[in-house]
């Protein structure tokens, strides 16, 4: 934040709620409390879900920008009760974030998921579908047989199609994947009845992840150099 925002004060009064748990009542009030305008969480799953439900109902949204890195989780499970105006992600260009991105294989995907299980595919979905994809791509090209070390070999620094955006196996000695990734701002779409996001932004993984060798603190610390926005 010191580096995008350096005007911006962040609070002395961080809340980090004990490991499974599950009720933030003391949490939400210090955040009702505090003077800052915007409220961060990288909750997901039922534990996400729990804080929207405890601070919708206590008003918390309606004087608080959030902003959930994850949030694109309980997009399509909480309807109504996902508040409006909650900037969220997914890490990555998944779930809710890529639903209108017109690539045959999003759309096939999208299609058969939704026809399985009644829901559109969130955020984990993706991502494990994408490790499945790039499974075949090793085993394709290593062969059947292949040991864990020539998977790894076939995977290392190449460049794949997924179902919603390009895998670039870039960092890490080619060995991590880098991708895009974006956020949204949560609508209710009345005439159709689920989430939307608005305003989607997607940041190019040159943007967002340090040059290969460079480790993420030291790269942000650094003023982010070479970053490619």
């Amino acid at each position: 934040m010191k580096q995008i925002m350096p005007g911006a004060a962040a609070s002395d009064k961080f809340q980090f709620p004990k490991v499974f748990v599950g009720q933030y009542g003391s949490e939400i009030s210090a955040l009702s409390l505090d003077k800052a305008e915007l409220v961060h969480s990288s909750f997901w799953g039922g534990d996400l879900e729990s804080f929207i439900f405890q601070s919708s109902a206590r008003g918390l949204f309606k004087n608080k920008i959030g902003v959930m890195t994850v949030g694109g989780t309980a997009a399509y499970r909480l309807g109504k009760k996902l508040p409006n105006g909650l900037i969220i992600g997914a890490r990555g260009p998944y779930g809710i974030l890529v639903k209108d991105r017109d690539t045959p294989l999003n759309k096939w995907f999208i299609e058969t998921y939704k026809n399985i299980y009644g829901i559109y595919p969130s955020g984990p979905a993706y991502q494990y579908g994408q490790a499945i994809l790039a499974a075949k791509i090793a085993y394709d090209k290593a062969g059947s047989d292949a040991t864990d070390e020539q998977l790894a070999d076939a995977l290392r620094g190449i460049t794949f199609e997924s179902f919603s955006t390009t895998i670039e196996m870039s960092l890490g000695g080619g060995h991590q994947a880098v991708t895009e990734n974006g956020y949204g701002v949560t609508k209710y779409d009345d005439e159709n009845g689920e989430n939307v996001v608005t305003d989607v932004k997607f940041y190019p993984g040159s943007c967002v992840m340090p040059p290969e060798g460079v480790e993420s603190v030291q790269w942000i610390n650094g003023g982010m150099k070479g970053a490619k926005c």
